[in-house]
């Protein structure tokens, strides 16, 4: 590990974008999904500024055992015919908020540097909808694009998962339901920022989390209450994969945040993958807070983005 576990000596920029974030924070204001949905859907336009074009851009709808779910699709230019990688996302949001539309610009700019169809998955949310409805729609959403990954210039033969925050979670915990199911895994697997561990239990939790601007101790209990209301859930692997046999897991790219609460949930994951000899890149942004890599405030200060798509070509190429 790399991180300092201090917010001491913080770019202007970060310091700047938390200054912000503080400025809109009401303090002691309940813990309400509703409120706290309308406030994430009055940021997305901001978040996705500056989203590069594509060549395709469609809604679509996935049947499941529960209903049909919403996804985006974006994909770059293609020559007729030729067939590109596909990646599922999953956005985060603590399994409560946040949308596919919430991650636009992200995914746009995968579809594009990582020359790759990107499905965006509108899974169910919690409260309504805890655990294990969200991953549900997520390991029924990744059956069905591999029957139709065509119809939209999809490879069926080269498709990886990927999400940030709980995102990242389901993307990991997608492989995992598959490896228990017998199916065939995902190529790779791209976690950002990702929350592993429901116990919330690590050091950087204890460091970062009472004071977090973003995800606090406080609203990450609301979160987690939300999704898995049983603690005796939180040891099961499917909610937690740090807390999973990792000897099978797919290509692994990791991106830690310095200032995160769960900056340990993803290098404890990576060195977990690295210990049962998985092929796995961590990529480490000290300093960075929760969840930069969707902040056009930060976004100069990283290439996390083109981490990911170098990742995502590695892989692809050794799959083709």
């Amino acid at each position: 590990m790399t991180a300092s576990y201090t917010r001491e000596g913080l770019r202007a920029e970060v310091q700047t974008f938390l200054q912000m974030i503080a400025a809109g924070r009401v303090p002691g204001a309940p813990r309400d999904a509703s409120a706290m949905r309308a406030l994430d859907d009055a940021m997305a336009a901001m978040l996705n500024l500056g989203a590069p074009p594509v060549a395709l851009e469609r809604e679509i709808h996935i049947p499941t055992p529960a209903g049909d779910v919403r996804a985006l699709v974006y994909a770059p230019e293609r020559k007729d015919g030729e067939l590109l990688p596909l990646v599922q996302y999953t956005h985060g949001g603590g399994f409560v908020i946040m949308r596919a539309d919430t991650v636009t610009k992200l995914c746009k700019r995968i579809a594009v540097e990582a020359r790759s169809v990107v499905v965006s998955v509108d899974y169910r949310r919690a409260p309504e909808h805890p655990y294990p409805a969200p991953l549900d729609d997520c390991v029924a959403a990744f059956r069905w694009l591999r029957e139709h990954a065509r119809e939209f210039g999809g490879d069926p033969a080269r498709i990886s998962t990927g999400g940030e925050s709980a995102g990242g979670n389901l993307a990991a915990a997608t492989a995992l339901r598959l490896q228990r199911d017998g199916e065939p895994l995902p190529d790779a697997v791209v976690m950002a920022c990702a929350w592993t561990d429901l116990a919330m239990t690590t050091r950087s939790f204890g460091v970062f989390g009472p004071d977090d601007m973003l995800i606090d101790n406080e609203v990450m209990s609301y979160w987690r209450a939300c999704y898995a209301p049983d603690a005796a859930d939180w040891t099961d692997p499917l909610v937690s994969p740090l807390r999973a046999d990792l000897s099978a897991f797919p290509p692994a790219c990791i991106m830690a945040a310095g200032i995160d609460p769960l900056y340990d949930d993803n290098v404890l994951f990576a060195e977990k993958l690295r210990a049962a000899g998985r092929d796995v890149e961590l990529h480490e942004y000290p300093g960075m807070p929760h969840d930069f890599l969707l902040f056009p405030q930060l976004e100069p200060l990283t290439d996390v983005v083109s981490a990911i798509a170098g990742f995502l070509r590695r892989v692809q190429a050794a799959v083709a």
